[in-house]
């Protein structure tokens, strides 16, 4: 923050979960916050439009973007519609390139050309490992990681060296995309955790890695390592799968219990 000028931050998702508490974080901490969504938010923006990204991010000027928009489409992919995939695919990673391309370049401009500016992208612990019953979203989440480490390498090989890059990488989360479909069986891998994150405790990392940048963050930092270190052995991972998925669907079925949600 310089003198008394606000910083300026998009959320893109912001109209509930994580992207609103992201949000009101944010401003807690100082921030001018412009919070999109297709349905909430301060501003209407389909992060599927790359014009409308552009256009914003011309208009805003922003110093932080943060790509938070995201479907989840959990279920079987074989036999998925082609809709869903492609839903999912062009909001969770084509929404994050429209996003991130649109901040680039407002940010690479400033500093003589050197750029300055953070770009925050929400990835998963899914971006590192296979994750059945949700491996449309993991491929999305994996792509965001690949998408966002090598454009950052792209531009520091032209001399853009200011701009900063972040991918969030949360653990399962009680959100609105999870509660909505609690008691589908193919989202039991989101709860093979301890216990799921809150969006509270994402949004804290979010204000933390605003100030201490980091390339990748997970939450919570243990998970992350964990993940990390079985994602080098995916055979391993492929056949352990059906236990985790007991394990997920066991946590679930509490989970389900404690927010008064019927079995279906």
């Amino acid at each position: 923050m310089t003198g008394d000028v606000m910083p300026r931050a998009v959320v893109t998702g912001a109209g509930r979960g994580l992207g609103a508490a992201i949000a009101a974080r944010l401003r807690a901490e100082g921030y001018d916050v412009t919070a999109t969504d297709i349905s909430g938010g301060d501003i209407h923006l389909d992060v599927r439009d790359a014009d409308a990204c552009r256009a914003l991010a011309r208009a805003v000027q922003p110093d932080v973007w943060i790509n938070n928009a995201g479907l989840l489409g959990a279920g079987d992919a074989a036999t998925q519609s082609d809709h869903m995939i492609e839903s999912v695919v062009a909001v969770n990673l084509l929404g994050v390139m429209h996003g991130t391309r649109a901040a680039v370049e407002v940010m690479r401009e400033r500093a003589g050309g050197r750029g300055r500016g953070h770009v925050i992208n929400v990835g998963s612990l899914a971006s590192w490992v296979p994750v059945p019953g949700e491996c449309v979203y993991a491929a999305t989440k994996a792509g965001v990681l690949s998408f966002t480490l090598g454009l950052e390498g792209e531009l520091q090989a032209q001399g853009v060296t200011g701009i900063r890059f972040t991918v969030l990488c949360p653990d399962g989360m009680l959100t609105p995309m999870i509660t909505d479909v609690i008691d589908d069986p193919a989202v039991a891998m989101t709860f093979t955790g301890l216990r799921p994150v809150t969006v509270e405790e994402v949004a804290a990392a979010t204000a933390r890695v605003l100030r201490r940048p980091r390339r990748v963050v997970s939450v919570p930092h243990w998970r992350g390592a964990q993940v990390r270190l079985i994602s080098a052995v995916p055979d391993l991972v492929l056949r352990a799968a059906p236990l985790f998925t007991r394990l997920g669907r066991a946590q679930q079925d509490r989970l389900r219990r404690a927010l008064g949600s019927a079995p279906r």
